[in-house]
């Protein structure tokens, strides 16, 4: 299975909503990384850790798409 990436919200019971096609997995284990839809802190330490290690001729896209494509999310 390949990464994907969805919007999901923690339910009230502490379980998190999955799209369909990732639900039919019940039992399968994955790892889950959160990120708050409303913040885009994970952008601003990308571009922080650019300028510190000279890639800052990067754009917030390129580093965005770095970061999926090594998680190997295909949007």
């Amino acid at each position: 299975m390949e990464a994907k990436k969805y919007i999901g919200k923690v339910l009230p019971d502490g379980h998190l909503s999955l799209p369909e096609d990732v639900a039919k997995f019940a039992g399968q284990v994955f790892e889950v990384i959160l990120i708050p839809v409303d913040q885009a802190e994970i952008s601003a330490f990308a571009e922080q850790l650019a300028e510190e290690k000279g890639f800052s001729h990067y754009t917030e896209a390129d580093i965005e798409k770095i970061i999926h494509e090594s998680r190997g999310i295909k949007e």
